[in-house]
């Protein structure tokens, strides 16, 4: 069958070529996929793998073999799915049940593509935060798929949502998205008349996350899950004496072995087909476009999503 797949010296490091037929598990359902959305961490991951390589977290399709086991959809049902093999990019996958949610009718394929790694890592990680109702918010890295749905999430919870950009343009971007405020700080300085914040959600990393640190409120977190801007930054400890605050590092493959994928996936379908959550998809063609479309997605030339169809 045809596949994603690595390719060194490529566009983007990945093309369209030949793999095996996957091979169910009795856990696993085989789906047929119709598209797909593309994420900054697999498409990083192809620049480093073999030539060959299955890539591809983010699914969308149809079942075309139920689970031996008996669990998860009939087949038939539309899909959203979430593959932790990386296999997801190809013309069939076969994914655990609990990786798995139906897409209601009112949810289109393409808009349901874009919720597993981004929407799970924003719901999971706001989850970690305690009283966020009435409380302040802050997202970095807003403009991309995580930080564009944790700012919908926070707002959707009750807190007051901080949006913090490097770029003023981006500023109409985040608002769409329901945001409070827009703070435009090329390296998180300028917040004090913004914080404290109960809760950051950071995918930046870099020099800038010791500062937002230090505008935590008594007893907030930081939950970090990406380093964009860099793998290091200084940290003053007493900061976190001061306020009992904690810093907290997230992997999305540990998180969906304590709550699902099916779980976080179902509710952020209902959001989305209620009209409570919205996607950006900023890019939608063929599947053939794979590598123009990852060195795009890694020179940050569009805002929101790519979906790419079979």
């Amino acid at each position: 069958m045809k596949s994603v797949i690595a390719t060194p010296g490529a566009v983007g490091s990945l093309t369209v070529g030949e793999v095996p037929e996957p091979t169910p598990d009795s856990n696993e359902a085989l789906i047929k996929v119709t598209c797909f959305s593309l994420n900054r961490g697999e498409v990083r991951r192809a620049e480093q793998a073999a030539a060959g390589t299955q890539i591809g977290w983010d699914t969308v399709g149809v079942i075309e073999k139920p689970a031996r086991d008996g669990t998860g959809p009939a087949s038939g049902a539309r899909v959203v799915g979430l593959s932790l093999k990386m296999q997801g990019w190809a013309e069939r996958v076969a994914i655990p049940t609990t990786a798995l949610a139906p897409i209601p009718d009112a949810v289109s394929d393409a808009d349901a593509a874009t919720l597993p790694v981004a929407g799970l890592t924003a719901l999971y990680g706001l989850e970690r935060c305690e009283r966020l109702l009435g409380s302040r918010v802050l997202v970095t890295g807003a403009t991309g798929g995580v930080g564009y749905f944790a700012c919908q999430l926070a707002k959707a919870m009750g807190a007051h949502v901080s949006a913090l950009a490097r770029r003023r343009d981006k500023s109409a971007f985040l608002t769409d998205a329901g945001v409070d405020e827009v703070i435009v700080s090329p390296d998180g300085g300028g917040l004090d008349r913004h914080a404290p914040f109960r809760a950051i959600i950071d995918g930046v990393g870099g020099p800038a996350l010791g500062k937002l640190i230090q505008r935590l409120d008594v007893g907030g977190r930081v939950i970090i899950y990406g380093v964009s801007a860099g793998p290091e930054t200084t940290l003053a400890i007493r900061d976190l004496f001061a306020s009992d605050a904690r810093v907290e590092g997230l992997f999305l493959y540990r998180e969906v072995e304590r709550k699902s994928a099916s779980d976080g996936l179902s509710r952020l379908m209902a959001l989305l087909a209620d009209g409570r959550l919205k996607t950006h998809i900023d890019i939608d063609d063929s599947w053939e476009a794979i590598g123009p479309t990852a060195a795009k997605l890694i020179d940050r030339s569009f805002t929101g999503k790519a979906v790419l169809r079979l």
